[in-house]
């Protein structure tokens, strides 16, 4: 984030942020940290990248628990959880925030002030400083216009003249509207702009329009709404980004079982060729039965060879045992062998759907870890998806996009749970049974769009008690809430905290509209 949308984005905060109390501070991430506070009756939190390369801090509501807290977490929790905001010093260039500590545990020694720093280079901090030496504002000074060719040449003796900026102004060869762009800078205000790729997501953002040849073929949004836009650009450009580090870490034990399971199948493979080849003795075992006739009851051999549907057969025998005996050896090994596979075909096709269930997430977590790598995340793609889905499943297109699961029995509802992440959307029913429904989300922060929401409503209702109903009550819940009951038929779940619940259409011609 360059030091002029820190600008904007701090212009826009500090009005909410005065008088606040701090509620939470957390580190959803390595490199991560978030704030929340209370204030104006309502609760917010402040999430920040901060790093060398690219910082970004937005407002959104508050989302995710954070990972185990360490010493420094738990030491910002000392001073700053439980205290309130006394006074807001931003530093543009340097893209600090100070927050002068009030209240709480909040005591500096010998009446030094307590001040929590967000620093987006280096993270969170606390300082103890006297009263009257507080952090100053940074000096922003702009160079004129008959000095701007220097300054730009001799640009480390002008701060304000960042290196996104420059790159702008370089874009921009009338010297005019290099003037104007930085004109309107140190005036402040006005529109921010977000920058959205082919697949929807959020790129870049930027206080300033970039030029045709910057922008390519990138979409431009932009408006004055700065917290609400910064909010967009951080779901696709941070959250997304670290719920993919985490999803590739949730991945991890569901990898070790298909590897385990593949090789389970491959030992049941071997098991298969041996149990075939003992079926197989039944041939052999007809062909002694059909040639009892000639064969001698005291006839001892490890060999025999005889005629079988018009062809010499070598048969295998015990030497402890006469012919007879050895027939009924040879049945009772066959009919061993038919048993096991019948077994055998049972267990595979239990691994088979357990293999399928895992594999199927198994697209999304590859998509996934390419998107990181490019700072975005990507949606699986239906075709892998459905490709890989266990029989009792459903898969369905919202009209907004989102990948709909719903489950067609109650192994299917229970195998729509299994494929959910926890932040995905799970949907049912009030009072009675019926389909489990799962909107599946790119991150905890995805809003889903009412539509959506709609959409997947009735199409739990359309395979529920209510399905003959002209509309139905809607229950939903994140998935990591909903959790199977014990001693219970299968897909029968425990609610621990719902979103709500609504009142949808029940709409039938959407199983077909929305199919994927």
């Amino acid at each position: 984030m360059d030091a002029h949308l820190f600008r904007r984005f701090c212009d826009a905060l500090l009005p909410r942020l005065e008088g606040a109390l701090i509620a939470k501070i957390q580190s959803p991430s390595p490199g991560h940290l978030s704030l929340t506070w209370f204030g104006h009756g309502r609760e917010e939190q402040i999430y920040m990248r901060h790093e060398r390369q690219k910082p970004f801090i937005f407002v959104t509501h508050p989302v995710g628990s954070g990972t185990k807290p360490d010493a420094w977490i738990m030491r910002l929790r000392k001073y700053a959880v439980g205290a309130r905001i006394g006074a807001i010093v931003p530093q543009y260039l340097q893209r600090r925030l100070w927050f002068l500590l009030s209240g709480g545990d909040a005591k500096g020694r010998n009446g030094e002030n307590v001040w929590l720093c967000l620093d987006m280079k280096e993270g969170a901090s606390l300082h103890f400083m006297p009263a009257d030496e507080p952090p100053a504002p940074d000096e922003m000074l702009w160079p004129q216009m008959r000095e701007l060719a220097k300054a730009l040449e001799d640009w480390r003796n002008w701060p304000v003249l960042t290196p996104d900026l420059r790159r702008a102004l370089a874009g921009i060869m009338d010297e005019r509207d290099q003037w104007a762009l930085l004109g309107d800078l140190e005036a402040g205000g006005g529109d921010i702009f977000l920058y959205e790729n082919d697949e929807g997501e959020i790129c870049q953002a930027h206080a300033w329009p970039l030029s045709p040849q910057q922008r390519g073929s990138l979409k431009e949004i932009s408006g004055p709404e700065i917290l609400k836009l910064l909010e967009r650009a951080g779901q696709d450009m941070v959250q997304a980004q670290i719920e993919a580090g985490k999803a590739r870490i949730l991945a991890r034990p569901g990898q070790k079982r298909v590897k385990k399971l593949q090789k389970l199948l491959d030992k049941l493979r071997n098991e298969e060729k041996r149990l075939l080849q003992m079926a197989a003795r039944k041939n052999d075992a007809l062909a002694l039965r059909d040639n009892l006739w000639q064969l001698s009851r005291d006839f001892r051999g490890s060999e025999i060879v005889l005629e079988y549907q018009g062809q010499e057969r070598r048969i295998a025998l015990d030497a402890r045992f006469g012919p007879t005996e050895n027939m009924e050896r040879l049945f009772h090994l066959a009919r061993r062998g038919e048993r096991g596979l019948a077994m055998l075909a049972e267990r595979k096709k239990t691994i088979g759907d357990e293999l399928a269930m895992l594999t199927a997430a198994s697209p999304a977590e590859i998509e996934v870890d390419g998107a990181a790598a490019s700072g975005t995340a990507a949606s699986p793609p239906m075709h892998n998806l459905k490709n890989t889905l266990p029989r009792n499943v459903q898969i369905f297109t919202s009209s907004d996009g989102y990948v709909l699961l719903r489950g067609r029995d109650a192994r299917g509802n229970q195998a729509v749970r299994k494929l959910a992440k926890p932040w995905d959307i799970w949907l049912h029913v009030e009072s009675g049974p019926g389909a489990h429904v799962i909107i599946r989300r790119k991150h905890p922060g995805d809003i889903v769009p009412d539509a959506t929401l709609e959409e997947a409503g009735s199409l739990a209702a359309s395979k529920s008690w209510l399905k003959d109903s002209a509309d139905a009550a809607i229950v939903y819940a994140e998935a990591r809430h909903i959790s199977p009951m014990r001693n219970a038929p299968p897909g029968t779940m425990r609610i621990a905290k719902t979103l709500g619940a609504r009142q949808v259409a029940v709409r039938p011609e959407l199983e077909e509209n929305l199919a994927g």
